[in-house]
């Protein structure tokens, strides 16, 4: 039996196509959630036409998603006491079939280094979707290469998108796989072209911003970055997408009124779908997520990555630019993020097929 270990959305929405897949073969593996985005999870798994998770090893922080380092510490410690009183029924549960254990994971959250420990200590096969991405350094991003580098140590089967992933995964034990790709795209592609992002009256051209990454979020280029961000929308409109944790940092630096709702507005983190419906009609975006970096490559959107380093190649010298983090590099960015148009690179090769092609081959799924 195959169990499906996730606790963010993106995480959910990368691990529904191997779902979908698994299910139609026959062999519908097990959800195990940890629910680190406690909030958001229940819409996107309605959207992704999703079962309830078999088993919840958390509900978040008491019941909300996780926003301070505090929250952090009490999910981490609740996940671990439910990985402890619940472990017999896990192993029965990923035993129940004729089929060898597996535990999957995908990316470099908490949840990816809880759940591959899990896997471990339950004697199943742990893979690793989305395998073999590093920046080189671990202050960059932090803490999620340091995640990365763990979770490389405990799987066994590396899933990885590209040959530079595999390339690092050079000295890793076990078997590593190219899928040609991230999962993400098989996501994107479940997504209805005329859906509503339902996010009130859009202006024709406007850009999408999101950030969230603490190595941001917690230094003092953020709020420079905002206030650069604010003087460019009053030539081009800008929506900004924000989670708990960005939300948190906004109101705490007292930078709320940055936002005047109409030129720079700011927005709750929507699920997948209507997310993907804006990014769709964007001009462009200012984003230092990796994921979201690699759906702008794939769509030929305009994007500046606003990190010091990313561990992707994704679109980088086509439709990408890496900023460093660099304020004037934003604003250059910003004067004409058109110069990084380019043609939507959606293919019909699907990285969840791979993978699933692999699991069976293995005996791990029918």
């Amino acid at each position: 039996m195959i169990a499906l270990v996730y606790g963010t959305t993106a995480e959910l929405v990368k691990l529904a196509p191997l779902h979908e897949r698994l299910r139609e073969r026959g062999t519908a593996p097990l959800l195990w959630c940890t629910a680190q985005q406690f909030d958001e999870l229940p819409e996107a798994t309605r959207l992704l036409g999703l079962p309830e998770p078999d088993l919840m090893l958390a509900r978040g922080a008491e019941g909300h998603s996780l926003r301070t380092s505090i929250d952090a510490c009490r999910w981490l410690a609740t996940v671990l006491a439910n990985s402890v009183t619940k472990h017999r029924a896990m192993r029965s549960a990923l035993r129940s079939d004729d089929l060898a254990p597996c535990v999957l994971v995908h990316g470099d959250t908490m949840t990816t280094v809880l759940g591959a420990a899990l896997g471990r200590t339950l004697r199943a096969t742990v893979g690793h979707v989305e395998a073999g991405l590093r920046s080189h350094d671990w202050r960059h991003p932090f803490p999620e290469e340091i995640d990365r580098r763990m979770v490389g140590r405990l799987a066994r089967l590396h899933y990885a998108p590209g040959q530079n992933e595999v390339t690092n995964l050079a000295r890793s034990r076990g078997s590593v796989v190219l899928t040609g790709g991230n999962t993400v795209r098989d996501s994107v592609r479940m997504v209805p072209a005329d859906l509503d992002p339902d996010v009130g009256a859009l202006p024709e051209q406007f850009g999408l911003v999101s950030l969230h990454r603490l190595e941001l979020l917690q230094d003092d280029r953020f709020a420079l970055t905002l206030q650069a961000l604010k003087v460019a929308s009053a030539t081009t409109p800008l929506v900004m997408v924000y989670d708990p944790v960005t939300d948190e940092q906004i109101e705490r630096r007292n930078l709320s009124l940055i936002f005047d709702g109409v030129s720079f507005r700011r927005i709750p983190k929507l699920p997948y779908f209507r997310f993907v419906s804006l990014l769709r009609r964007a001009s462009f975006v200012v984003t230092d997520s990796g994921g979201l970096q690699e759906e702008c490559a794939f769509i030929g959107k305009p994007c500046l990555v606003h990190r010091v380093r990313t561990e992707r190649s994704d679109g980088i010298g086509t439709n990408a630019r890496l900023s460093g983090m660099n304020i004037a590099e934003l604003e250059r960015f910003l004067a004409n993020p058109n110069l990084l148009a380019c043609a939507e690179l959606l293919a019909t090769h699907s990285p969840s097929d791979v993978i699933v092609a692999d699991l069976v081959d293995r005996g791990l799924a029918r």
